[in-house]
């Protein structure tokens, strides 16, 4: 199997699925109004984001 695809795949799947379990943080810093796990939830978001963007251009080139 192609390494790009087996470890590009894997650091997107580990990056969503990190997204997915700080969304409950973010609610519950929302409805406490602890601004710090906010702004850490963004920032996993963020992280997520910039993950997906440099590790998915790599899938376009790895058919060979």
């Amino acid at each position: 199997m192609n390494e790009y695809l087996t470890w590009g795949g894997a650091g997107i799947l580990l990056a969503v699925a990190g997204a997915a379990i700080i969304a409950s943080e973010i609610q519950a810093g929302l409805a406490t109004g602890d601004t710090l796990i906010v702004a850490y939830g963004a920032a996993v978001i963020v992280a997520m984001i910039v993950t997906i963007l440099i590790v998915a251009p790599s899938f376009r080139g790895s058919h060979s």
